[in-house]
């Protein structure tokens, strides 16, 4: 058996992303993915702001690779900006521009030429000197002298590693998202919507390609804990209808569900030459759940401390490039408890928000609210 230089395990867009700039890069890897084909099926986010409209962190230089990646895929539909609504409250029109892709051709893309194997899954990872054994369970064996782990959250890699795979209910979200055909939908507009039934998250609409909209709910796991039904949540945001829609909509699909982080990095971002990216570090906004950007920068970033022969460098690199922009829409994320804890109150509070200010938030961008909340 070969030993190559690095195994990525996932196969998402952060461990795409790493194996293709490995690839790029001449590093002999391999990768390792538990379905049967890389992002099927694709559950929840295929949203991205356009790279001019948040060079506060495009300019980073790991994002502003992953976006080379991402504009090689095909934009299935432009958005000028997103419609915000707080029930009760204020309603924002704010001028963030983006696209939809398909996740899944995206990834199949990154991966064109790597060598990887699909429908395997890690159950057990040893050093052995200065190496490490990575095996699957239909009895694969690779060894290699790094690992990327890219696996989602809750992490296999990290529970097999014996470090921290889990975090505080309130820093981790449940998403369920489902495939809509709605002909009667502006499909210029993203549309959030937020009332004391999307607890501490917020439902959507995102017109993905043609009359099909990926709609959907996030709600913070603290919640789900104390009795919160995320499948009542999701068909009472179908009744309430603030847009007007559903009643000419049609659900295409069953739903789907999938862990979100929003806690930010909760873990050291590397371990001795193992290295953590995506949601098994930590990688999406806690202000607004993005995280496909992101996550992409940190496996690029993972791939070139492997390349270096660094690993000191991605610790530093992941912080100063992705974490610390986290850590801006964590402390914005203490504003949006305060106003699911206190909604009659918040509510009326967010009308006093210009739609600038309101914009740069949701960006995750730094304003002096992150001074007076971090």
């Amino acid at each position: 058996m070969p030993v190559y230089d690095a195994v990525v395990i996932g196969l998402g867009p952060a461990g795409s992303a790493s194996l293709r700039r490995l690839q790029e890069l001449g590093v002999k890897s391999i990768g390792i993915e538990r379905k049967k084909e890389p992002e099927n099926p694709v559950v929840c986010e295929e949203y991205l702001p356009f790279k001019e409209d948040i060079v506060f962190i495009t300019k980073k230089p790991s994002v502003k690779k992953a976006y080379e990646y991402i504009e090689k895929a095909q934009k299935l539909n432009i958005f000028s900006g997103i419609e915000m609504r707080f029930k009760g409250g204020k309603k924002f029109f704010l001028k963030i521009r983006g696209f939809t892709v398909d996740r899944k051709e995206m990834v199949k893309g990154m991966l064109e030429g790597a060598e990887y194997y699909t429908s395997n899954m890690v159950t057990k990872i040893t050093k052995v000197g200065s190496e490490y054994v990575v095996k699957t369970n239909k009895g694969l064996e690779f060894t290699a002298k790094n690992i990327v782990v890219a696996d989602g959250y809750p992490s296999t890699s990290r529970r097999l590693l014996g470090t921290r795979n889990e975090i505080e209910p309130i820093n981790v979200a449940v998403g369920l998202n489902v495939k809509m055909e709605t002909p009667s939908l502006n499909n210029d507009i993203v549309y959030m919507y937020s009332s004391p039934h999307t607890e501490g998250g917020y439902a959507w609409i995102i017109p993905f390609k043609d009359e099909i909209s990926n709609v959907g709910i996030g709600i913070r796991f603290n919640y789900i804990k104390s009795g919160v039904n995320i499948v009542q949540r999701f068909n009472e945001f179908l009744k309430e209808d603030p847009w007007n829609i559903f009643s000419h909509s049609k659900i295409l699909e069953r739903p789907k569900s999938r862990w979100i982080p929003v806690s930010g990095f909760y873990g050291e971002p590397v371990l001795d030459r193992v290295f953590f990216v995506g949601d098994a570090l930590g990688a999406v906004n806690p202000i607004n759940g993005g995280g496909i950007f992101t996550s992409m920068a940190l496996g690029i970033l993972a791939a070139d401390a492997i390349w270096l022969e660094n690993p000191k460098i991605y610790e530093e690199r992941s912080w100063s490039e992705v974490g610390s922009i986290l850590k801006i829409g964590k402390a914005y994320r203490k504003v949006v408890d305060f106003v699911y804890e206190n909604w009659s109150v918040g509510s009326l509070l967010l009308r006093l928000v210009p739609q600038k200010l309101m914009e740069k938030i949701i960006k995750g961008e730094k304003t002096f609210i992150y001074s007076l909340f971090r």
